[in-house]
């Protein structure tokens, strides 16, 4: 599989450090040689998006952490004008698998899918495949 052009950066915000780690590892198993930035904490990840530095390609964002909870992330992105855009593609991911999480993810313009931990390198493919048919130009109507 081939992330090249379609992938270069990836934002990661887990306050778990294990987690981190392991998505860290499947990452590289699944091919990506991109640069990968870790935030433990949702507001420190909103203060470097707010820096307007560094915009990810792809966001993995977990739902369930202290202080600021992944959805309270995306909310102040989106309220701020940061997300959604046309180049980062934000993908929920939790341990969770409640229903009630799923459609409160669904509801956020930014929200292109979501993904149960741990991270699988077919999962990671998946997501990269909608990366690439959401950043490809239009193709035009047949005749």
């Amino acid at each position: 599989m081939s992330t090249e052009l379609a992938i270069q950066h990836i934002l990661l915000v887990d306050d778990e450090e294990d987690c981190n780690f392991v998505t860290r590892m499947v990452l590289k198993r699944s091919g990506y040689a991109g640069r990968i930035t870790c935030f433990t904490s949702a507001s420190a990840a909103l203060e470097h998006l707010r820096s307007g530095e560094d915009r990810p390609d792809l966001m993995f964002v977990d739902i369930n952490m202290p202080g600021m909870t992944g959805f309270d992330l995306l909310a102040a992105c989106e309220s701020d004008g940061i997300l959604p855009n046309d180049h980062t593609s934000v993908v929920m991911f939790s341990s969770s698998n409640r229903p009630c999480d799923m459609d409160q993810a669904r509801r956020f313009r930014s929200v292109v899918g979501y993904v149960e931990k741990a991270l699988t390198t077919e999962a990671f493919e998946q997501v990269v495949s909608g990366h690439k048919t959401r950043r490809s130009p239009e193709k035009p109507a047949c005749a």
